[in-house]
């Protein structure tokens, strides 16, 4: 009797601890805040110069994800391509994104690179600016260094939005199908 006495005692103490180990690997929500502030000094900065140059004409996002901004094609694309080009603009956030204040058409992205850009920081630029570019976005990037003045950088925003459209406006003309599908004409 004893002896079952014991067995169910290591029985329970064993219950417990797979229990407890249990409950920590599975916690519902398991989120903390990520840190103190959205922004680094440096984007803050940056942003409170974006708003002085052009808030007045443009609507200001920050953190977008790319794949708010754009989408994959749909035709000549296999599944899996399609699948994969999906996930790269889904895990790609841009700095700064430009809308028209009435119409909150994205008009360009504006992305912040540190004064040293990496490897790694290279080929995401790479990458964003023939995604932004096959889908006729302006992508304007600026290097993180003080100096800049609102006027001259609003100057040169409208300058390549404008551009942007110009060169738009000279392609070809694209018609919308009940595919969604465009068609040259």
């Amino acid at each position: 009797m004893e002896f079952l006495l014991i067995l169910f005692v290591i029985a329970l103490i064993a219950v417990a601890i797979l229990a407890a180990r249990v409950s920590e690997s599975y916690a519902p929500y398991p989120y903390k805040k990520r840190q103190e502030s959205f922004f680094s000094a440096t984007e803050d900065s940056f942003l409170n110069l974006l708003e002085r140059a052009c808030g007045s004409d443009y609507r200001i996002f920050t953190k977008v994800r790319l794949g708010d901004v754009v989408s994959v094609r749909e035709q000549g694309l296999s599944m899996n391509a399609r699948r994969d080009a999906q996930q790269k603009i889904n895990t790609r956030l841009l700095d700064f994104v430009l809308c028209d204040r009435n119409t909150m058409r994205v008009v360009a992205v504006v992305e912040l690179e540190p004064e040293q850009p990496n490897n790694g920081q290279t080929k995401r630029n790479w990458f964003l600016k023939n995604s932004l570019s096959a889908a006729g976005i302006p992508f304007l990037r600026f290097k993180a260094r003080p100096g800049y003045r609102a006027e001259e950088l609003g100057d040169f925003i409208q300058a390549k939005i404008r551009q942007a459209d110009y060169v738009r406006a000279a392609g070809p003309k694209v018609r919308p199908t009940s595919s969604d599908a465009p068609i040259l004409t």
